[in-house]
């Protein structure tokens, strides 16, 4: 958000973008076929049916909370605290974010075609396409409006993202190209949303802006005990 409250897409937003983009012609195109199939083959070791049902269980619940229901309520939840704390612009951004990033994977389910997916079922609907990873994205949004409430949690919360990534992969949950494009849509939205906290100005005031003499010390003696 600029000072003067206008919103400006920020160019991290659109080169996360135009990568997503170019990753979902890609899939549709290609399929990627030799990669997807070498890492269910290689690099799904807890897949179910492979005889780690309680580590498969375990990278079920470090991902749970990328779950369309879940996630909602946290979101909304740090959007609440982000409102009453005056905040209101990201508050309303960080849902915002939300339901693009519903609108985003259901249109992409079903216009790209990421076979070897089997069945995808949410939302009330089955689609034979499991690109791009709504958990991911999701996760990622989660991560941006709690680090947006509490930014002493930014590490933990990156942390947990890697984390979720691998457990999907290593699961068999979702196929790695399915895992890049949550990533790529997941940032694009996190850093569009976060753009509308308002920063404060780098620059040096202006001549004519400077208060008037002992301006500066009525300000200390009104906020001095902040």
């Amino acid at each position: 958000m600029t000072d003067d409250g206008r919103y400006r897409i920020p160019s991290a937003t659109l080169w996360w973008s135009a990568a997503f983009v170019v990753l979902a012609v890609l899939v549709q195109a290609t399929d990627f076929d030799r990669l997807n199939s070498f890492a269910q083959q290689h690099l799904s070791p807890i897949a179910p049916g492979r005889g780690h049902p309680r580590l498969n269980d375990l990278a079920q619940a470090v991902v749970s909370p990328g779950a369309p229901i879940a996630s909602a309520l946290v979101i909304a939840a740090a959007a609440g605290i982000l409102w009453t704390r005056g905040r209101r612009r990201e508050a309303a951004a960080w849902p915002l974010a939300y339901a693009a990033a519903i609108v985003l994977e259901i249109v992409c389910k079903l216009l790209i075609q990421q076979h070897r997916s089997g069945v995808w079922q949410g939302f009330g609907l089955t689609f034979d396409s499991s690109f791009p990873s709504g958990h991911m994205v999701r996760v990622i949004l989660i991560a941006g409006v709690v680090s947006a409430v509490w930014p002493a949690l930014r590490p933990v919360l990156v942390a947990w993202c890697v984390l979720v990534a691998g457990c999907m992969l290593v699961s068999g949950f979702h196929l790695p190209t399915d895992i890049i494009g949550g990533i790529l849509a997941g940032m694009a939205l996190a850093t569009a949303a976060d753009a509308a906290r308002v920063r404060p100005s780098t620059s040096p005031p202006s001549p004519s802006s400077s208060p008037p003499a002992g301006a500066g010390r009525d300000l200390q003696g009104t906020f001095g005990s902040r």
